[in-house]
């Protein structure tokens, strides 16, 4: 879904960098060169955020603010300078921020706060606060900012929530609460899940001096003082969660091969690892898969290793499709792994033998060259629990099935 965008500026060289900045990220930009314009365009259009000066020729005090934020459209301002008339009267209204136009750094925050609107949307925040009105106030925050949330009356309450919503990502705590105070909340939620998992950021209005540190020692990321400061509220917040998701894309870089975008080798062994020590207690078989592309060297001689990896990448993806309840990996070169954690040979065999099908009729779909081409399989169903040995006896297998023609699954 493309989400539009209104720029509303009258300097026609300001506007048409914006209009890059929003394009660039996959916005669709409307420019309005005055207040008259931009409610024309408003009238005609649903707009996902926009992004208004503060001076136009027709609306001199900041006009063309409530004009937006009356439509409901989330605004971020642009003015030529901020003096403290300016900020009084853009801090009466409910926008997501307010930006100096003073040098080239104001646009690579523009483009960040665009970014970060639409990623927002998938980011889950807890409050946490036994007073509604401080709820309902930060909730009020949130929401401008495009956050999903989620309200609990104390620690016991977001403990619970927590347990049925794993993936929140972000815990906003008051610290005075009945049944458990914010740093006891924050120490409890740090033993069952790390830094690298979820955010949390303390609030009080307390002055005592040491809760901020108790807070921090007990492993929240960041404190507030309330009353705080929406700016500083926002900036705080927006820096926790990039830092989650930086953590996420090193996390996915280090478990992912570069290529095919399927977990690697290192990942693939550490979680089929951890699933055979359950296995073992259970007393339960393991089933693994091995399968390679046949006769692949001569494709990349014949072809190049350009089109080698088109036909890897090709594969990869109906992979990840076809066996999307399963853990797959690359493990290297041509060879692929699929753990079957929890099914029987029956169906196994049945999965396997229809990708082997599927591949062998649309291979040439894979590459420009329409290289046809198969694969081969070996399958193992046994009471093993080490993953080197489970992968030498699918291996054997795809030997077998290598040695007795190809193109075949052996069991």
């Amino acid at each position: 879904m493309t989400r539009k965008i209104l720029i509303i500026e009258d300097t026609p060289t300001i506007a048409r960098v914006q209009q890059h900045i929003a394009m660039k990220i996959g916005y669709d930009a409307d420019i309005a060169g005055s207040l008259a314009d931009a409610q024309d365009l408003i009238s005609k259009n649903n707009y996902y955020c926009a992004v208004v000066d503060f001076i136009l020729p027709d609306a001199p005090n900041g006009e063309a603010v409530p004009c937006t934020v009356g439509a409901d459209i989330p605004t971020i301002v642009m003015t030529g300078n901020i003096d403290s008339t300016t900020r009084d009267t853009v801090e009466k209204y409910p926008i997501i921020d307010y930006i100096t136009k003073e040098n080239k750094q104001a646009y690579h925050y523009l483009e960040k706060q665009l970014q970060r609107l639409p990623r927002n949307e998938n980011v889950k925040v807890l409050v946490v606060d036994d007073s509604v009105a401080t709820r309902l106030h930060i909730c009020e925050l949130l929401r401008r900012h495009k956050y999903q949330i989620l309200q609990a009356n104390n620690g016991i309450e977001a403990l619970t929530m927590l347990e049925a919503t794993p993936d929140i990502a972000v815990i906003i705590t008051d610290n005075e609460m009945p049944k458990m105070n914010g740093d006891e909340l924050c120490s409890e939620i740090r033993r069952l899940y790390s830094n690298d998992e979820k955010a949390i950021i303390g609030i009080s209005g307390s002055d005592a001096p040491y809760l901020s540190a108790r807070f921090l020692k007990g492993g929240a990321n960041d404190y507030l003082r309330k009353p705080f400061n929406n700016e500083e509220f926002y900036c705080r917040l927006s820096q926790n969660v990039d830092m989650l998701e930086q953590i996420n894309t090193i996390r996915l870089q280090a478990n992912t091969d570069y290529l095919t975008k399927l977990p690697n080798r290192r990942y693939f062994f550490e979680e089929a690892s951890k699933s055979l020590k359950q296995l073992k207690k259970q007393q339960s078989t393991s089933a693994m898969a091995m399968i390679d592309i046949d006769h692949f060297k001569a494709i990349n001689d014949t072809y190049g290793h350009d089109t080698g990896d088109e036909v890897l990448k090709g594969l990869s993806i109906c992979f990840a499709k076809h066996f999307e309840q399963h853990l797959v990996a690359r493990l290297g070169g041509e060879e692929f792994a699929i753990y079957f954690a929890d099914t029987n040979k029956d169906n196994a065999m049945k999965q396997l033998e229809t990708f082997r099908s599927f591949i062998e009729l649309h291979s040439p779909e894979f590459s420009k060259e329409k290289i046809k081409f198969t694969i081969s399989g070996g399958f193992a169903q046994e009471p093993v629990y080490q993953i080197d040995e489970l992968l030498k006896q699918a291996d054997i297998k795809l030997y077998e099935a290598k040695e007795t023609g190809r193109n075949k699954v052996v069991a």
